[in-house]
């Protein structure tokens, strides 16, 4: 009988320990303890009237939920390979955060490496900008050995960009942009521009379109409302100056054929031009190119803000004049509007169909991790299977990881970076996926200093900056520095459902 016992223990362990890793969000582990018997730590349910077991009927020896890595089974598609190789290129107010959210998560559940600025301040997201590749002092080494995804504002240069890849030909090159008086609008409003330029009116955008050239000289590079985005992705910026006179001095929007050619090269360095207008078909078309999981590209619409500027009337001679000032960013998104189009048309019906399927799950994504939903407090929302994704569940881990706050994920990857580092140093770090023992949580370090020490930290102060104990704690326990516990507040702090706290850097 014994021998019996032993051998279940083993394989338990065995089954367990195996698969602790193989959910990128580590579905079941908010709702399991660890119990070490003889040494060996073995992983039960947790118990409680709370655990709904008709969606964990997997723990009762069903099919176990997983995040595949190929997608669906019912066509072509099931035998691609997750790509984890991303460089972004992220545009100026166009929506990026959101993206960027979605490969932050990609990226830490898969524990990848991120290009990181060594600023620590709370402007570190634009220390790569404009060209902070070009000096590896401006950017952390890798962890692992090698940098797997780049997403923080820089400028397009292709060639520093593959020096930091080993295979930059294995590398999927992204961008986003927005339809450009969109774009105008939005960073009118987020630079606090009318103030900057001094217009004092109820309709500064007018005022300025009427005579941008007084508010914004010519001259002046690199410049907020000149073809802001066309620079981002490298139009050279004495380039921006001379169509801009041109198209002023000529009262038209005619381009030439250097702006048009800049919007080709574009379309063709890039494997995929992602719109504002079009996020969530953009979204799909990302997850189909990069083999992902529909639970991968779920997403909280970030710095969604609602300001005067957005709704302010333009009339057609106003938006004629944005046109001309505007010169390079106009015929770029046309190009690679027609291109975005162009790719939903031919993959047709089945596509919208997933669009529309992707919106369903991400609005009841939203509804449960908001806690507007009548599931338990620590029940999983399970999300059925389809033509589209395998079953999976959503847990409040998974919420907490949607709703981090993006200098707080930024501040996170760092510390774990310069941890994975100095593992040679800190014991405490496991350095791959191999089962290592948990620190069990004393009552006295719950809310107090002990976990911002060298044992859980690299960068504590910044980590008290930038993070929630909730979000902090959720990061130690996915790090495996801390036991799950039970508490009265277990909720609020591994439980990341309810209202999403206003963060977010730009």
């Amino acid at each position: 009988m014994n021998g019996k016992i032993a051998l279940l223990i083993l394989v338990t362990s065995a089954v367990v320990l195996a698969g602790w890793y193989y959910d990128g969000s580590r579905l079941l582990r908010a709702d399991l303890r660890p119990v070490v018997i003889h040494d060996v730590a073995v992983l039960h349910p947790r118990p409680g009237p709370t655990t709904n077991l008709t969606k964990l009927s997997f723990l009762k020896g069903t099919a176990r939920p997983t995040t595949m890595s190929q997608p669906t089974p019912e066509d072509s598609r099931q035998a691609c390979q997750e790509r984890t190789k991303i460089v972004f290129i992220k545009t100026h107010k166009t929506g990026g955060t959101s993206f960027i959210q979605i490969l932050h998560r990609f990226g830490y559940l898969r524990n990848l490496s991120f290009v990181i600025p060594t600023r620590r301040n709370t402007g570190s997201m634009n220390g790569l900008y404009p060209k902070g590749l070009k000096k590896k002092s401006n950017y952390l080494p890798p962890q692992g050995g090698a940098f797997d995804i780049l997403a923080y504002h820089t400028i397009y240069d292709r060639k520093a960009i593959a020096d930091l890849f080993k295979k930059p030909e294995n590398v999927a090159f992204v961008t986003l942009l927005r339809e450009p008086l969109s774009q105008f609008r939005s960073s009118f409003n987020y630079y606090r521009l009318a103030k900057s330029f001094n217009i004092v009116s109820e309709t500064p955008m007018a005022s300025f379109l009427q005579n941008p050239v007084r508010y914004n000289p010519r001259l002046s590079l690199p410049s907020l409302t000149k073809s802001p985005m066309a620079l981002d992705l490298g139009f050279p910026p004495t380039a921006v100056i001379s169509a801009t006179a041109l198209s002023l001095r000529n009262h038209s929007e005619k381009y030439s054929s250097t702006i048009r050619d800049f919007a080709r090269k574009i379309s063709e360095e890039f494997d995929l031009v992602m719109l504002t207008e079009f996020f969530d078909e953009s979204l799909v078309l990302f997850k189909r190119m990069m083999c992902w999981q529909l639970k991968d590209i779920l997403y909280y619409k970030s710095n969604g803000y609602i300001y005067k500027q957005k709704e302010e009337v333009l009339n057609e001679k106003l938006r004629q004049s944005h046109k001309r000032w505007d010169v390079v960013d106009y015929p770029l998104y046309e190009k690679l509007n027609n291109t975005l189009r162009g790719k939903i048309k031919e993959l047709g019906n089945d596509f919208l169909s997933e669009v529309d399927h992707f919106k369903m799950v991400n609005a009841k994504m939203h509804q449960y991790c908001l806690g507007n939903s009548n599931i338990g407090e620590r029940d999983y929302l399970a999300i059925e299977k389809s033509t589209w994704n395998e079953m999976f569940v959503i847990t409040p881990d998974f919420c907490t990881l949607a709703k981090l706050g993006i200098r707080c994920y930024m501040t996170l990857l760092r510390d774990r970076n310069l941890r994975v580092r100095n593992a040679s140093h800190n014991t405490n770090f496991p350095t791959n996926n191999a089962y290592e023992p948990l620190t069990r949580i004393d009552n006295d370090k719950r809310y107090g200093e002990g976990f911002y020490t060298e044992r859980y930290c690299q960068i504590c102060e910044d980590i008290k900056r930038d993070c929630t104990l909730n979000e902090y704690l959720t990061h130690l326990f996915h790090e495996r520095l801390i036991y799950p516990f039970d508490t009265s507040f277990y909720v609020s702090v591994h439980g990341g459902r309810g209202p999403v706290e206003k963060t977010l850097e730009e």
